[in-house]
């Protein structure tokens, strides 16, 4: 087994790292009073099940088109009308003969958790989760009726992808499954080495021109041609150094973004690295490291580093714009784009806003104290949030 009990301590950790550095200089903790520039409206609010808990799944909403599709751990998925927050249709993972784990002891054992953590993602006119127990399922959008339902062999720890013609699972013990959207059959499966130690959790993986942008546990990046599966390049981001076994985890947990053939990627304790989609050749790389997911727009990669400091980088040469320091040491989620402005938000339940041209810091704003772990979700009018313990809230501002 390639991923050791060990692994499941690293998040854990990491927040320890940030806090516990943190607590040596306790002004670094306090955040800046701020005079807020952003009044955001509220749309509606609601709920699912009890969220992810004090579980590491990396669950956010999904949305297509007028709708959107949130998720708890246990396994409760439900379809929002987006405008009005109308609860359309509800599906649990738990019920039904062929449940995740049923007739199993371990099912009651776990208070019948369906253990999903590898979010919500649609394609392919169906909404798409995975669990820790290999499960992926596929439901009507409109309806909520499951279209089928498959085992894979390894944790579902990211969200599925839909692209170039497949339904792509990428599992925490390095095997990427590509599934036929209509029935979920296997088409092919690609198994890649994984690091002894790495993080919990794994990134999605990218599709384009017939391509298929994965990251690894050891640092690296590849490509798959999707048609087979078949190994294109595969090229290491990061290399392993330092003295400890912490400073020495290297993964690609960031999913990868392809625009205009160009792939950019980030590991932790690693780099951030633009690469030519058909060849793997570098054509530069910038010293920030990371395990949250980026943001690209107009040109400008938008990140939160290992440590929680925004920056914003030019895709083109790799120069930085601008950076933000405000949430040092703070431990925060990936950004999000909305509008004119990029949000992150933090473990306290705080959402912070800053503008995107400078990254000045222009609001902050209180939200459930069980706090984020997954970034928000934006659309041209919306912003969409989900809290630890599963709340919904939809928010609008006017410019």
């Amino acid at each position: 087994m390639k991923l050791s009990v060990r692994t499941m301590l690293v998040p854990a950790l990491l927040a320890f790292v940030l806090v516990g550095c943190s607590s040596n200089d306790e002004e670094e903790l306090v955040l800046p009073e701020i005079d807020n520039k952003v009044a955001p409206d509220y749309v509606w609010s609601s709920s699912v099940g009890d969220g992810i808990e004090h579980y590491d799944s990396k669950i956010k909403p999904a949305v297509f088109g007028d709708k959107v599709f949130v998720a708890s751990r246990a396994g409760e998925i439900v379809a929002f009308n987006l405008q009005n927050g109308d609860k359309l249709w509800s599906y649990d993972l738990r019920n039904g003969d062929d449940a995740p784990l049923f007739g199993g002891i371990s099912h009651w054992w776990n208070n019948r958790n369906a253990k999903l953590a590898g979010g919500v993602a649609v394609g392919f006119d169906k909404v798409l989760v995975g669990t820790e127990d290999g499960d992926v399922l596929a439901l009507n959008p409109e309806t909520g009726e499951k279209v089928w339902h498959v085992k894979v062999k390894g944790e579902v720890l990211a969200a599925p992808v839909a692209g170039e013609g497949l339904i792509l699972v990428n599992t925490g013990g390095g095997r990427i499954f590509a599934l036929q959207p209509d029935t979920g059959e296997q088409r092919w499966m690609h198994e890649t080495e994984n690091a002894l130690l790495t993080l919990r959790g794994i990134s999605s993986v990218a599709t384009a021109a017939g391509g298929v942008v994965f990251g690894t546990g050891n640092g690296k990046v590849g490509v798959l041609i999707s048609e087979q599966g078949a190994p294109a390049w595969e090229e290491a981001v990061a290399v392993a150094k330092g003295s400890t076994d912490l400073a020495r985890i290297i993964d690609v947990d960031a999913t990868p973004i392809v625009q205009n053939g160009t792939i950019y990627a980030i590991a932790y304790n690693g780099q951030l690295v633009a690469m030519e989609l058909r060849s793997g050749r570098v054509l530069w790389k910038r010293d920030y490291a990371s395990f949250r997911d980026m943001q690209i727009v107009d040109n400008i990669i938008y990140l939160v580093d290992s440590t929680g400091k925004l920056y914003a980088v030019d895709t083109r040469n790799g120069l930085e714009i601008w950076s933000q320091q405000t949430l040092h040491k703070h431990f925060v989620t990936g950004p999000a784009v909305y509008k004119n402005y990029l949000v992150v938000g933090d473990n306290e339940g705080n959402l912070h806003w800053f503008s995107r041209d400078k990254g000045e810091y222009l609001a902050r704003h209180e939200f459930d104290s069980s706090g984020f772990y997954a970034e928000a979700v934006s659309t041209s009018d919306y912003l969409i949030l989900q809290t630890r313990n599963g709340e919904i809230d939809v928010l609008r501002t006017a410019d």
